[in-house]
């Protein structure tokens, strides 16, 4: 099944690539890294990629897409997320915590997407641990539909706890594009992190 992985910067979409690339079959992918847009253009260059990877003309099965930021990537998101909710895509978010914690993160999205799509009916069902490690902590999270059949698919969250940056040691005053690609892919090195990535992202639900 395709996938989708929504980001909040251009060096995730960089450590997606890095990983697919290792560890998928078969990797066709393709990204999109929002710049600094109005609201309406975002949601319009947004839906408009998303469109055309789901399309039948499409070679790719990987998209992985850089938001500009955590609000954006919440606002973009919880737009899409209707269209999304009943295509045979799986979708992932990809964020930081920062100084919060995932509930209050999926608290968030829960009252964006009641908001957004109340006349549909879409809202946000269950939240399971989907798993954890010392830098990231997964939620699965189920989609429900109050006025017809329950969507296919859900979405599953990846959080970092604090950021991709102190994960991978991450100097961005210091560190140049080199030593960034290095430390990225330290990542990638077999351990608890990455392979609750490989688990989340590769695995086949039963």
């Amino acid at each position: 099944m395709s996938k989708i992985v929504f980001s909040e910067g251009e060096r995730d979409v960089r450590f997606m690539r890095k990983f697919f690339d290792n560890y998928h079959d078969n990797p066709q992918l393709d990204d999109l890294v929002i710049g600094n847009l109005s609201k309406d253009e975002l949601l319009h260059e947004e839906s408009d990629k998303i469109r055309s990877f789901l399309g039948g003309w499409n070679n790719h099965n990987l998209l992985v897409k850089s938001e500009n930021g955590k609000p954006n990537l919440k606002r973009g998101f919880s737009f899409v997320i209707r269209d999304l909710a009943t295509k045979p895509v799986e979708k992932y978010v990809l964020v930081d915590l920062d100084t919060t914690d995932i509930d209050s993160f999926v608290d968030d999205i829960r009252e964006r997407v009641r908001q957004r799509h109340r006349g549909a009916g879409l809202r946000i069902g269950e939240v399971e641990r989907g798993g954890r490690c010392r830098e990231m902590v997964v939620k699965d999270v189920t989609l429900e539909n109050e006025r017809g059949n329950d969507p296919r698919t859900g979405f599953t969250i990846l959080a970092f706890r604090e950021d991709l940056e102190v994960a991978a040691g991450i100097d961005k005053d210091e560190d140049g594009p080199e030593d960034e690609a290095r430390k990225l892919a330290s990542l990638l090195d077999g351990g608890s992190f990455d392979r609750l990535l490989q688990r989340t992202l590769l695995e086949t639900p039963d």
